[in-house]
């Protein structure tokens, strides 16, 4: 399921150790679903370069704009948060080390 698939990742409720991750943010542990946006670099810098890094944050950002375009339409709402440690990140979403978290999105009621 791990390579360019969109879907659920962990079969366990994992939001505690992400809030953690991220600073202590409570709404990411309150929320009832969180998504995270995460790159494989190498998958586009080995076509374009290191303008390749640019175009993955572009492809996020896009990403990012549908989830709230998306939450919107459904009465929820969203953040994108960016202030989180990476590795840890990684290890609560059992990530392989090429795999770069880039925002956590907490979904859910306003």
């Amino acid at each position: 399921m791990r390579k360019g698939l969109v879907g659920l990742i962990k079969d366990e409720d994992v939001r505690s150790q992400l809030s953690d991750a991220a600073l202590g943010q409570q709404w990411i542990e309150d929320s009832p679903m969180v998504i995270v946006l995460a790159a494989v670099y190498e998958r586009t810098t080995q076509k374009y370069g290191d303008r390749g890094i640019r175009y993955v944050h572009m492809e996020e950002g896009h990403a990012a704009q549908n989830v709230y375009l998306q939450a919107v339409s459904l009465n929820l709402g969203t953040v994108v948060v960016g202030a989180f440690r990476d590795n840890e990140v990684r290890e609560t979403l059992s990530m392989a080390g090429n795999e770069n978290p880039l925002c956590i999105m907490p979904v859910g009621r306003m």
